[in-house]
């Protein structure tokens, strides 16, 4: 996620211990870690979209270029012969050619490669691949990564409600680590809309890993490389570290209809016992509170959703009755 590589780049530490050679990119994050780390990060990181194992980063002047860097490659560790495989691209800069292009020159150049090592011509699927390649050119830098992830993780699968304007779960997990929440004290959303962030508070509180909500496998499984047995060993092992603890979490919404959508969102994610939902003003706090929030997360409304004036009131309004209820909170937004 752009502007928040760091928080990603702790959280992997925090997961793995440590990892090598770290390097924060735009929207990316690079580093060296064993191989496990793909299973670990894959079933906890709540911060990440999706992991790639980098097969190629270097510059390019031509298409001729990302051919024969491609073609350079050995996949045979990556993709079975009897397996598909396709090529996402991605383009960024100026470029007298499409992305379109770059997936057709590296697509050709994997069936060749692979057709050198084992003379089998590998299969091209594009809708269902059992392999995802993703190229990525910025400027003169070509990036070549094998997908592990499959799906984006910020698409948790628990949500049955989805709000206007909903907040993605990575983010909401990224603004509660910034705040520092553990599941000690009180967290408050007071503009929670669809609930995002007092459930991913409860999830990381309760520990429940973001992979206990994956539907379907992850794409690292079909991959030669993997160990499915250790992967299935290392989420059951995520998945019994759950505690069932209550702690203390309040969304708070002015809306009925929003707050009923969190409940069920809530329900889904087998968290409503441990979050309090109230209908109230953001503005008054005090009136709804009993007790003072030490952590405070919210996505506010903007001004696409507001107009100016009233996103004034609205700000000045919370801000005035927050600092008036608690003085030392932490607060992100």
């Amino acid at each position: 996620m752009i502007g928040l590589e760091d928080v990603f780049a702790e959280e992997a530490k925090q997961i793995l211990g440590s990892v090598g050679q770290l390097e924060l990119g735009k929207g990316r994050v690079f580093f060296t870690a064993p191989l496990e780390a793909m299973y670990e990060l894959n079933i906890r990181a709540r911060t990440l979209h999706k992991l790639f194992l980098l097969l190629h980063r270097g510059l390019f002047e031509g298409l001729r270029d990302i051919y024969v860097a491609t073609r350079q490659l050995d996949f045979t560790s990556v993709i079975k012969p009897d397996q598909s495989f396709a090529v996402r691209a991605e383009r960024v800069g100026q470029h007298d050619f499409t992305s379109m292009d770059v997936a057709a020159e590296v697509g050709q150049a994997v069936i060749d490669s692979y057709m050198a090592s084992t003379g089998v011509r590998l299969k091209v699927n594009l809708s269902e691949p059992d392999v995802e390649l993703y190229a990525f050119v910025r400027d003169n830098e070509f990036l070549l990564g094998i997908n592990t992830t499959g799906p984006s993780l910020h698409k948790r699968g628990y949500r049955v409600f989805k709000h206007p304007a909903a907040l993605r779960t990575s983010v909401a997990a990224a603004m509660l680590l910034l705040a520092g929440w553990r599941g000690d004290g009180l967290l408050l959303d007071p503009m929670c809309g669809g609930g995002t962030i007092p459930i991913e508070g409860a999830l990381m509180a309760r520990r429940i890993p973001p992979a206990a909500f994956r539907r379907g496998q992850p794409a690292l499984l079909s991959l030669p490389i993997a160990d499915e047995e250790e992967f299935r060993e290392r989420l059951e092992r995520a998945l019994g570290e759950r505690i069932d603890d209550i702690f203390n979490i309040v969304g708070m919404d002015k809306f009925r209809a929003y707050l009923e959508g969190a409940r069920r969102n809530a329900r889904s994610a087998g968290v409503e016992d441990t979050i309090r939902f109230v209908q109230g003003d953001a503005t008054d706090l005090a009136s709804y509170l009993r007790d003072s929030p030490t952590h405070v997360v919210t996505n506010p409304p903007y001004g696409i959703r507001l107009r100016l004036r009233g996103l004034f009131r609205l700000y000045r309004g919370f801000l005035s009755s927050l600092a008036s209820l608690a003085p030392g909170c932490r607060l992100v937004l």
